[in-house]
């Protein structure tokens, strides 16, 4: 079981940012995300740091951990610039770089009070919504595919391949992914977790190396392998945690999972 650790990065300074991304990569977690939102409001911060200014500045001072969008909203932005932002994180980090991309929320839900702050348009339809995460996967294959057409001549280009994953909430999504993605990432406490986690399974043919990923609040107790509640998402086919920390990471406990994790 791979064990990843995501920030709020807009509820610490930037010293405190990198200093626990330190910590976390010295203490053997695999994976440090980071978030995609223009306001920290809804994680009750008063500020946000942007998610590929922050990823590449953090790849630019990291040297073996992993780094990654959990997840970069497929509204915020183009899929030209989207590539082109993660193949700039990818380049700068040596390969460390995973994209998490997802579909973003519905008008009514406190996610997208930010874009209506800033006027974005939000797309009420969620098949629609679903729609348009195809459309940017199948914009990224083509424009990072080593024989791409013609028109994407100078386009920046990955070295290796990036792998891509998708936050979900549904199975019709968690089929998507299967189909389209390397990999799955789902609220832990998710009611149809399970069913979530087997359509995604199920849809990637069970690609031995497909990401089947659940996100957490942090708890000390889950570092544990024999912990009961990680042996149920293991049995149900989970290969990744991702602890969240939604305020400022704790950089003791941060040390303390050493233990578990080298």
């Amino acid at each position: 079981m791979i064990i990843d650790v995501q920030f709020n990065q807009g509820s610490c300074s930037w010293s405190s940012l990198v200093e626990a991304t330190h910590v976390a990569e010295q203490s053997g977690f695999r994976t440090v995300w980071v978030l995609d939102h223009f306001s920290g409001a809804i994680f009750g911060s008063d500020s946000m740091k942007e998610c590929f200014t922050t990823l590449g500045a953090l790849a630019a001072v990291t040297h073996s951990v992993n780094i990654g969008a959990l997840v970069a909203n497929v509204a915020n932005r183009s899929p030209g610039l989207l590539a082109l932002a993660a193949t700039s994180v990818h380049e700068i980090s040596d390969g460390r770089f995973i994209l998490g991309v997802g579909a973003g929320a519905s008008p009514s839900s406190t996610f997208a009070a930010e874009q209506h702050a800033l006027g974005n348009p939000v797309e009420p339809v969620l098949a629609r919504r679903h729609e348009r995460v195809v459309e940017t996967l199948t914009s990224l294959r083509q424009i990072w595919e080593p024989q791409r057409d013609e028109k994407f001549l100078g386009f920046a280009k990955p070295k290796t391949p990036i792998p891509v994953i998708v936050g979900v909430n549904s199975v019709s999504l968690a089929r998507i992914a299967g189909q389209h993605s390397d990999g799955v990432n789902v609220w832990a406490l998710h009611p149809q977790r399970i069913d979530i986690i087997a359509a995604a399974r199920q849809a990637s043919k069970d690609r031995p190396d497909f990401i089947l990923s659940v996100w957490v609040k942090w708890d000390d107790a889950l570092l544990d392998p024999s912990h009961p509640q990680r042996l149920q998402w293991q049995n149900e086919g989970v290969n990744r945690i991702v602890l969240q920390y939604s305020g400022a990471p704790d950089v003791k406990a941060l040390a303390a999972a050493a233990q578990f994790l080298l």
